[in-house]
């Protein structure tokens, strides 16, 4: 069972920097887990909103409005739509 929930949240990780390395027309790779959405991506709050909006598409769901505006870092990008996920699943 925890070797499946690796599995899933490493596969949800690598789906979110790609959906944010498109977002952003950055190579795959420069964006990594500890990437700060404000100083090294320069998201604003116009751009989270489209990044948001985008993860709920692609992963279908819903992001908790409460739980978004404490996105820090890509880490709890991911740490959020896992967590989304395992809702759903459950």
């Amino acid at each position: 069972m925890l070797l499946v929930g690796f599995s899933v949240r490493f596969e949800t990780e690598g789906k979110v920097i790609e959906l944010l390395s498109d977002y952003f027309s950055m190579d795959y790779g420069v964006i990594v887990l500890g990437s700060s959405l404000v100083e090294d991506l320069y998201v604003d709050s116009i751009e989270l909103l489209e990044i948001v909006m985008m993860l709920n598409d692609a992963f279908g769901i819903v992001l908790p409005e409460r739980e978004v505006a404490n996105l820090r870092v890509v880490d709890d990008i991911c740490c959020l739509v896992w967590a989304e996920q395992s809702l759903i699943d459950n």
